[in-house]
């Protein structure tokens, strides 16, 4: 089809949209976030299915649904919310029935300083919706109704978290005791764990008992302790879903399989392995619907972010992503791939696993028949502009991945090691030279996940004595403006944990022409922490008490993650 006819079809589209959608449509073109191509085929598919041309845009990969929210609420004029780290005004769910909630897609977040209710969309062109809220809250002046605009999946998760009811486990078993229906006690145990946010679901045999634990923003926590007896007849249906060997218990076993959820398909991982007591099994959630957020969702530090931004704006070279497992690094690599995914990018990847299907990106999963660096030369002929390596393991790896920088490719990929500086020396140590690291490595993050303290709940204590020592390098000489920090508590808010979420502690190492002098000299990594300080570098510990006083976590939980102590 010619540009002209192309051009004919984009102008007949935009003049049949509502006043917003075109001004949607007109702001993605302006930024160049999709181009008339793409935009000729969304609008094929609103054409032929109906619904919002936005949806079509979010569903074939050319915009995020961070993106839309980001520019509906500009065109709009009203203010973003993250649902994911916001808990509502318990008080303000009690204004709207569950109902009216799930029927127009609404969330009361609260009430502002000057008493305005705050209400959650994720389609604040929804007239219908909006006038059937209005007429609810009657006793309100629609002046007073504060609107923010959120995700669609984000408010969709909310309501469910939110306004659900939850049948406990307990309540379920006390009704069949110890030979409950499998097929509903599965379901219960993984929407339950689902709407807690968990990531992981262990089921631990023991002697008499079988404990299931959640891992939730990190941290594993007892939810259910059933009696043993259960485990027999649990355990085989867990392998049959996930298309296991039932007969098999003395070998370890890994599957898939996929449950529906709250009206959503969620896929699961699972892993099977002999214990004294029984197999042992962990479930990995995997929830595609679960849109990778953008970067500045994290938490990061507008230093931060600014050092992100630089390191992405380089055409070439190596962007390093480290920390242990566990430490988010394959989810900052995602949304770092979110930022530079546009039409005219052909982005690629190595993983293993693939975790989550990204749009407008060529995933490869690593197997037997390809390695990691087998994969990175075969990525080669596929004309890349962008490649991402799940994990730099071995020197084959490191040096495909160097070659593919010195050819004019952005290479982001994920390395074991404890912190950005230590980077160098995990690299050197696997038999790369330092003259080729200098010149093609751009930057170095480091990284570990923190709990975030819940604001409902969270309480201002003075520090101790040993706190005030560990931190006497950056604490004020003047005690009487030594600050508070804060510990968590527990509500309802939290489910009595205290914490809500999880934010990232960064440090960014950028390869300045003098860190590359240095590296190539094969300075020590005390030289080379010196001049990196000089030229602005902030360590872990340093964003791990920026973020401490000022109340975003505990030291409890800082300290779990960072040494804290001055060194």
């Amino acid at each position: 089809m010619s540009s002209s006819s192309i051009d004919s079809d984009i102008r007949k589209l935009l003049n049949g949209l509502i006043r917003t959608d075109r001004q949607l449509v007109e702001h993605f073109l302006q930024t160049h976030r999709v181009s008339e191509e793409t935009l000729f085929i969304a609008g094929a598919e609103f054409q032929r299915a109906g619904g919002k041309l936005y949806e079509h845009l979010v569903r074939l990969g050319f915009v995020t649904e961070t993106e839309y929210r980001d520019a509906a609420a500009l065109i709009k004029g009203i203010q973003t919310v993250n649902l994911l780290t916001h808990n509502p005004d318990p008080i303000a769910l009690q204004i709207i029935p569950a109902a009216l909630a799930l029927r127009y897609h609404i969330l009361p977040l609260g009430f502002s300083p000057t008493g305005h209710v705050q209400l959650a969309t994720s389609d604040s062109d929804d007239l219908v919706a909006i006038d059937h809220i209005h007429a609810h809250l009657k006793h309100i002046d629609r002046s007073a109704i504060e609107w923010f605009q959120t995700t669609p999946s984000d408010l969709r998760r909310a309501i469910d978290r939110h306004y659900g009811q939850r049948q406990s486990v307990q309540d379920f078993l006390n009704q069949f005791g110890n030979d409950p229906p499998m097929d509903e006690l599965v379901q219960l145990i993984f929407k339950n764990a689902y709407d807690l946010g968990a990531s992981d679901i262990h089921f631990e045999p023991e002697a008499h008992i079988l404990r299931v634990r959640l891992r939730i923003d990190g941290v594993l926590r007892q939810v259910h302790v059933l009696h043993a007896q259960i485990w027999s007849k649990l355990s085989v249906k867990l392998k049959l879903l996930a298309e296991m060997n039932i007969a098999e218990n003395r070998a370890a076993q890994d599957g898939r399989f996929s449950l529906k959820l709250s009206e959503r398909v969620i896929d699961f991982r699972s892993s099977c392995l002999p214990t004294t007591h029984g197999e042992n099994i962990v479930i990995r959630v995997l929830d595609s619907s679960r849109n990778i957020s953008s970067i500045d969702q994290f938490g990061i530090s507008e230093d931060n972010l600014a050092k992100i931004s630089q390191l992405l704006a380089k055409p070439e070279g190596i962007v390093l992503v480290t920390g242990p497992t566990g430490s988010g690094k394959t989810t900052t690599l995602y949304s770092l791939l979110s930022e530079i995914s546009v039409e005219g990018v052909n982005i690629m990847t190595l993983e293993d696993p693939i975790e989550y299907p990204l749009p407008l990106i060529r995933q490869t999963q690593v197997s037997e028949k390809i390695s990691f660096a087998d994969g990175i030369r075969a990525l080669m002929r596929q004309d890349p502009d962008v490649i991402l390596v799940g994990e730099v393991r071995d020197t084959e790896t490191a040096e495909m991945a160097i070659r593919a920088a010195m050819t004019g490719h952005q290479v982001f990929a994920t390395l074991h090691t404890n912190s950005a500086l230590g980077a160098v020396q995990r690299l050197k140590d696997i038999g790369i030279a330092p003259y080729l690291l200098a010149g093609n490595l751009v930057g170095v993050i480091g990284q570990r996940l923190a709990r975030r303290l819940c604001p409902h709940c969270k309480r201002a204590v003075p520090l101790s004595a040993e706190q005030r020592q560990a931190l006497s390098d950056v604490l004020p000489s003047d005690a009487a403006n030594e600050p508070h920090i804060y510990e968590a508590v527990g509500c309802d808010h939290c489910y009595g944990l205290g914490y809500r979420g999880r934010m990232v502690l960064m440090e960014i190492l950028q390869f300045t022409r003098g860190i590359d002098d240095l590296v190539s000299q094969e300075a020590s990594p005390n030289e080379l922490m010196t001049l990196a300080r000089s030229q602005g570098y902030k360590t872990l510990r340093d964003d791990a008490i920026a973020k401490l006083l000022a109340g975003l976590s505990s030291w409890t939980e800082l300290g779990r993650v960072v040494s804290l102590a001055e060194r």
